[in-house]
């Protein structure tokens, strides 16, 4: 269902942050909510769809890990690394391909 209304689960996730990625910019680990609105609403969206154990951390979490939201700390060295990166999803899947391509080139060379 996900997929035929979207095009692909990726499109869907993206989708409730206008696929842009959301840099918070937190100084302390204490700042760092565990739930968002943004999270609450896809969490409601997932279980309207279907799916189970999607509650609002959860899918928090998971965005978080997805990239769709930057938490590091302001002081961490990821943080501008991931803020650095292709703002919007397909740039991200642009330069995995062209990452993947290098890497089977890279790989190619290694076994001569």
């Amino acid at each position: 269902q996900v997929v035929r209304e979207f095009g692909s689960f990726d499109n869907y996730c993206w989708s409730f942050v206008n696929h842009r990625p959301i840099t918070n910019g937190y100084r302390h680990a204490r700042q760092v909510p565990t739930k968002t609105p943004k999270s609450e609403a896809m969490s409601k969206d997932l279980m309207r769809r279907g799916f189970q154990c999607v509650g609002p951390t959860t899918v928090y979490s998971f965005m978080q890990v997805a990239g769709i939201v930057n938490d590091h700390l302001r002081c961490c060295f990821r943080f501008d690394q991931v803020r650095s990166q292709p703002k919007d999803a397909e740039e991200n899947m642009r330069a995995e391909i062209r990452l993947s391509s290098h890497d089977s080139e890279d790989s190619e060379i290694s076994e001569v």
